[in-house]
């Protein structure tokens, strides 16, 4: 087993060889920042079918991996399985193939705070100088999300040939809800998965907290291959999408297109912008100008783009947060008709635009984002906020924990800044 070198593509899943007994938690942290970060995963608890670990493992290798990480624990030394076949076949694919990507998780330290740099060669019985070459980082979270800004450039610079063919397009996939295994994966150049919710309604705050840690990286991911235009396809809680967007802005890549689930293409290669006719209509508005709130002025934006009305959640966030707002805003379409995602571009940007303006108008107010639209117009509105600052909030209408209001609520989820250095997720609000 160990000398078999494992065929690759660079869109192949990454390959996490750990000890069950102390490598557990370090592997699904990493798992899950990787999944994040946009890349498909290999572990043996999510998808690796029962039966004989030789045999599940030529099973995971024949479908397919672009690299793998070794997680060096103490007890690794005692794994005869990663010992024996898992680490000699990443090692040996990977000096085969210099595309076939190798990192080191490694949680063994020389002194506090060090590693210890030859814990691997020595726990997993290989020759002194075999892994010299490969890079090594902690197992804490910095160090974690480093092993996986390195896979993430890695593997993007071996599609930059396969972006170039593709009409300078870099395809990503997004999805907040899908079960955690390595066929949920498209193909893209990244295929970003949150971590799944208990929750029947809102994301999973673990997940959020993934996302806020690798979003940064996307960028600077997408610019590496050359990209001109970028493709989206999934779906996801909105406020997810709305950073999405926000992360890829106009500014960055010109053209933006999203994949609905019925296979329309929403698409956007402008600026915010007020548009005549108008695509949208100020069905409500208010202004407060005692407002309470310290600091940093706030004002609200309820975005209600579907066309059966639902005002309840955004009545009692008046009833509860007004007292804070300078101004809000309630938008609708300006026809009562299904949107047409080929008039979604203007759409987003005129909803953009009313956003700006009701930031610019109340001394750069902070604005709170409520969304009730499609996932790929979140996706679009978000690509236009540049410069802003907001509190993204998710619908919930599950039981109330006390009181008769039986109505259901907008709980904030994620507070973006989107010139912000380290990622447009700033915080994550979510309980």
């Amino acid at each position: 087993m160990a000398d078999i070198i494992a065929a690759h593509d660079p869109a192949d899943p990454i390959f996490i060889s750990y000890r069950q007994s102390d490598g557990t938690d370090t592997c699904a942290e990493l798992a899950w920042l990787m999944r994040a970060g946009g890349i498909p995963v290999w572990r043996d608890r999510d998808d690796l079918p029962p039966g004989d670990t030789e045999e599940r493992l030529r099973q995971a290798i024949g479908d397919g991996i672009s690299g793998g990480v070794l997680i060096t624990t103490p007890e690794v030394e005692r794994s005869d399985v990663v010992k024996r076949v898992e680490a000699p076949l990443l090692f040996k694919s990977h000096k085969a193939h210099p595309s076939f990507a190798l990192g080191i998780a490694n949680a063994v330290e020389k002194t506090p705070g060090k590693i210890d740099y030859l814990a691997p060669e020595r726990l997993l019985g290989m020759a002194k100088g075999t892994l010299s070459g490969v890079d090594q980082h902690p197992t804490h979270r910095d160090g974690l999300r480093t092993v996986v800004q390195k896979m993430i450039w890695h593997r993007l610079a071996n599609h930059r040939d396969q972006v170039a063919l593709n009409d300078q397009a870099f395809a990503l996939s997004i999805q907040t809800r899908n079960a955690a295994q390595v066929y949920d994966r498209t193909g893209s150049q990244l295929d970003i998965r949150v971590r799944p919710s208990d929750h029947e309604r809102l994301p999973s705050r673990e997940g959020l907290i993934d996302l806020k840690d690798t979003i940064g990286l996307l960028p600077d991911a997408v610019t590496r291959t050359g990209a001109r235009r970028i493709r989206i396809q999934g779906g996801a809680h909105l406020s997810v999408a709305f950073a999405i967007g926000a992360s890829l802005p106009s500014s960055r890549v010109g053209i933006m297109e999203v994949t609905d689930q019925q296979g329309n293409v929403w698409a956007s290669a402008g600026e915010a912008r007020f548009s005549s006719p108008s695509a949208v209509a100020t069905s409500d508005s208010g202004n407060n100008p005692s407002a309470t709130k310290p600091g940093r002025p706030a004002v609200a934006a309820y975005i209600d783009l579907l066309n059966q009305r639902s005002n309840a959640a955004f009545e009692k966030y008046l009833e509860e947060q007004g007292g804070n707002l300078k101004a809000w805003i309630h938008l609708t379409s300006a026809t009562a008709e299904l949107l047409d995602p080929a008039t979604g571009g203007s759409i987003a940007a005129e909803v953009a635009a009313h956003i700006r303006a009701l930031s610019s108008e109340n001394g750069n107010a902070e604005v709170h984002l409520l969304l009730r639209c499609p996932f790929p117009l979140a996706v679009l509105i978000g690509r236009l906020a540049n410069t802003l600052r907001l509190v993204l909030y998710e619908w919930d209408d599950s039981e109330p924990s006390a009181g008769d209001d039986f109505r259901p609520t907008y709980v904030a989820a994620l507070g973006v800044r989107t010139g912000a250095p380290d990622g447009v997720i700033e915080k994550v609000l979510l309980d």
